[in-house]
């Protein structure tokens, strides 16, 4: 395969990566979502936990946007970066679950962040 080949994978898996943030953040904007949300941000503890929810779906669609339109891209894939790194971070502690079957869900959900992640970066590659 050339490097000509490859483009089409990238241009696919780009628009796949943004799909992910723009349905869930977009689902996540039903108002029991937010209230939910921002209940259990409280309950782990999170300092201004509506601030901080509102603050985190203005980085996810900020982050889309900057990717979307080719303006400082590589910052919109840092904000979606730093996004799952946080967001993953309060809402996947599985070491904290004493349920077998709730703790092995949020365990996978916490690998999928991570392999997220590892699209972000390769995705850093491709995008000024």
């Amino acid at each position: 395969m050339g490097q000509c080949d490859a483009a089409w994978a990238i241009v696919l898996g780009k628009y796949m990566i943004l799909l992910l943030f723009l349905v869930t953040g977009s689902l996540n904007l039903a108002p029991a979502r937010v209230k939910d949300h921002i209940d259990r941000m409280a309950g782990f503890g999170v300092p201004l936990p509506a601030f901080a929810f509102w603050f985190g779906i203005g980085m996810e669609f900020t982050g889309c946007a900057l990717i979307l339109a080719g303006w400082h891209a590589q910052v919109g894939v840092w904000l979606l970066i730093a996004f799952t790194v946080i967001a993953g971070s309060i809402f996947h502690r599985f070491w904290l679950v004493d349920d077998p079957m709730r703790r092995q869900m949020l365990r996978i959900a916490a690998l999928n962040n991570i392999a997220v992640i590892g699209g972000l970066l390769l995705l850093l590659q491709f995008v000024k």
